[in-house]
């Protein structure tokens, strides 16, 4: 039993389609990263501890 030539080709555009929207979704990943990346302002790590409340002994 032979292969048919289309069932060759159908597997090769569902490869192709796969592998396109792969990095289709992988660029549209890394722009949305850098955006963020370049649009976060500065984190004050000083800001990020609890403060604690004097206490008068």
């Amino acid at each position: 039993m032979e292969n048919s030539r289309l069932d060759d080709t159908k597997l090769i555009a569902i490869i192709g389609l796969l592998i396109s929207v792969l990095i289709v979704v992988s660029v549209l990943f890394g722009i949305a990263y850098f955006y963020d990346i370049k649009h976060n302002p500065e984190v004050d790590v000083g800001s990020c501890y609890k403060q604690q409340a004097e206490s008068s002994l």
